[in-house]
């Protein structure tokens, strides 16, 4: 947990480190999710079809469009609905969202690590797919964008130099993405203690796919059972010391299922995907259990 140091407070994890091995795992990861995909789709290779038209592959069809965009073969072989991707479609804008705020740096692994090892992997796969990437960050008015794979060096090395610092959380940016209309997927990533599930019904569009990955630390969604401890809040710097018992712990911990439980409600409404995992998870299981496959 967060300990106090004279007037502020020291995050036990407040930066972004990759192993030396995180760009094989990269690379592997990208792998199963093209072969996994290719399976699930039957597209094959990347062919030409019709005129002057560039086909490079399907994408399942989105709750809305048009059914005459139908791949109506496919759908009889597969008994699922896609649709047949052009070249400018598959060229879409991507927004993944970053939550650097000072919570971020709780626990041992923190929080912000799986989050940014997630970007890293969704700036990767964006690039495969002809998708041009916007990175933000809550509160920072710069956006760093990646389109091309030569370009994936920066985005990690950009990544590598974030903090978890400041009040600034996903609720902040879900208000300034509201009012865009352009990423055809937004990826929210972060442990989303300022998110209200009703604040993510302003990003649903027909034509968008939305993700919602939350992070937290394995105390938050396990704290010990008994024992005085001091909370202290990472962002604010307050301090309130608690004596837990297994009474209070359960009220805790139904607390937050009951959040849990209606970030779920609405997800299913307005079908977006969603994965609540510890920030010690592998990022391959994150990225799996939000289908990034598909």
């Amino acid at each position: 947990m967060a300990r106090e140091v004279g007037a502020g407070v020291e995050l036990p994890s407040p930066g972004v480190r990759f192993g030396p091995d995180f760009r094989a795992r990269l690379g592997r990861l990208l792998g199963r999710l093209a072969a996994a995909r290719e399976r699930r789709e039957g597209a094959g290779r990347a062919q030409f079809q019709g005129v002057g038209s560039e086909f490079v592959g399907y994408r399942p069809y989105r709750s809305g469009e048009d059914l005459r965009a139908l791949d109506w073969n496919l759908f009889a072989r597969l008994g699922r609905p896609y649709v047949r991707v052009a070249a400018r479609e598959a060229s879409e804008d991507w927004a993944v969202v970053l939550d650097t705020s000072a919570s971020m740096g709780v626990g041992r692994p923190g929080k912000l690590q799986l989050a940014a090892e997630l970007a890293a992997a969704l700036g990767a796969l964006g690039v495969a797919r002809r998708a041009s990437v916007e990175l933000w960050l809550p509160g920072a008015p710069a956006v760093r964008v990646v389109r091309r794979r030569a370009a994936l060096g920066a985005w990690l090395a950009h990544l590598e130099t974030l903090r978890a610092q400041g009040p600034a959380g996903l609720g902040a940016a879900v208000e300034e993405l509201a009012r865009r209309r352009g990423a055809g997927r937004v990826f929210l990533i972060g442990d989303g203690l300022d998110l209200e599930p009703r604040a993510l019904a302003g990003l649903v569009r027909p034509s968008r796919e939305l993700f919602v990955a939350r992070i937290l630390a394995r105390e938050e969604l396990a704290p010990p059972a008994q024992g005085s401890v001091r909370w202290i809040d990472a962002e604010s710097g307050r301090t309130r010391a608690l004596t837990l018992d297994p009474t209070r712990v359960a009220s805790y911990e139904r607390r937050l299922a009951q959040r849990l439980q209606r970030l779920a409600t609405l997800a299913a409404r307005h079908r977006v995907r969603l994965a609540t995992v510890t920030a010690d998870t592998p990022f391959e299981d994150l990225a799996a259990a939000l289908g990034l496959g598909a």
